[in-house]
C-alpha cells in the first residue's frame, strides 16, 4: 500500500467523476462491465490497486478516493454517511455506459449500498452490489471507537490490521492517517439507515471466517435487502481478509459479476 507524502498538493479537477474516482489503467476498448470499489474506513484508493492487475481487461476499473486523503489531502472530510453517498451517487449517475457493479469493504459496504439505493431511485440500479467486512444496515448497535484517546484509537485499529504497523509507528505517516480514520469511524458508528428499500440488483456478501466485527447472521441479513438473487461467500481470514486473498476472491466474485451480452442498461 502507498501513503502520501506530507504537504503533497491536491489534485486539481474539473468534474465529479475525477475528484471522486480513480483508476490505475485507461479503460479497454472492449470493456464490457464497470467495477467501483469503495474503501473501508481510513482506506486510501491505493488500497484497491493490486486488483487492476488481477481483472480482465472487459473490467473498467475505478476506486472512490475519499477526501482528506492521498490526492486530497486538501480537501475537507465529509462527516455524514449520507452525505458522503450523495456526493458519489451525482458522480457516478453520469456513468451509464457500462453496466455497474459497486464492490464495498467495512465501512465501503454501507456507502455502497446507499450509493445503490441512490442510483435505483434515480431510475439507474446497479447491475451488482458486492458488500464484504460488515453486516447489513440495522443490525450492528452504535459504535463508540471514535470516541477513544489516541491511544486506545490506535490500539483498535492495530487488532484489524487494515494499516501497516510501520505506518502507525511513524510519526509523519500517522498524521496524515489518523485524521481520516477517526472521522471515519465517526462517520460508520453514527451511521443510521433513514430507511432499508429493498433492491432489485443481486447482492453477494463475503465475510472472513475469522471475522469478529458481525456474525454470519448479520452478513445474511444483507439477503433482505435484495429482490434478486442473494449469495453469502466466506474467505479464511478476518476483517481484512482480501489484503492476502485479492486473486482467490476475485476468481470468486467474477462468475456471479458476468453481464449478459444482451443486457439493457437503464
Amino acid at each position: 500500500m502507498t501513503y502520501p507524502m506530507a504537504g503533497r498538493p491536491a489534485v486539481r479537477v474539473t468534474s465529479p467523476q475525477e475528484l471522486w474516482l480513480r483508476s490505475f489503467r485507461p479503460a479497454a476498448a472492449s470493456a464490457a462491465v464497470r467495477l467501483v470499489c469503495l474503501p473501508h474506513a481510513g482506506g486510501w484508493a491505493s488500497f484497491f490497486r493490486p486488483w487492476t492487475d488481477l481483472l480482465p481487461s472487459a473490467y473498467d476499473h475505478r476506486v472512490v478516493q475519499y477526501p482528506g486523503r492521498e490526492g486530497r489531502m486538501a480537501d475537507p472530510y465529509v462527516t455524514e454517511l449520507h452525505e458522503l453517498a450523495d456526493q458519489v451517487a451525482e458522480a457516478l449517475l453520469p456513468m451509464r455506459d457500462l453496466p455497474l457493479v459497486l464492490f464495498g469493504h467495512s465501512m465501503g459496504a454501507s456507502v455502497a449500498y446507499e450509493v445503490a439505493r441512490r442510483l435505483q431511485e434515480g431510475g439507474h440500479p446497479p447491475h451488482h452490489l458486492v458488500v464484504s467486512g460488515h453486516g447489513a444496515p440495522g443490525t450492528r448497535r452504535p459504535g463508540t471507537v471514535h470516541t477513544l484517546d489516541d491511544a486506545a484509537f490506535l490500539a483498535r485499529i492495530r487488532e484489524l490490521g487494515g494499516i501497516d504497523d510501520a505506518v502507525l509507528d511513524h510519526p509523519e505517516l500517522l498524521e496524515l492517517v489518523l485524521g481520516p480514520l477517526r472521522n471515519d469511524y465517526r462517520l460508520i458508528e453514527t451511521y443510521r439507515p433513514r430507511e432499508l428499500p429493498v433492491l432489485s440488483c443481486p447482492i453477494t456478501a463475503v465475510r472472513g471466517d475469522r471475522e469478529t466485527g458481525h456474525s454470519p447472521d448479520q452478513a445474511r441479513a444483507w439477503g433482505e435487502l435484495t429482490d434478486g438473487d442473494f449469495a453469502l461467500l466466506t474467505q479464511p481470514g478476518g476483517h481484512f481478509y482480501l489484503k492476502d486473498r485479492a486473486a482467490e476472491l476475485i476468481a470468486e466474485l467474477l462468475p456471479r459479476l458476468a453481464v449478459p451480452t444482451d443486457l439493457e442498461i437503464p
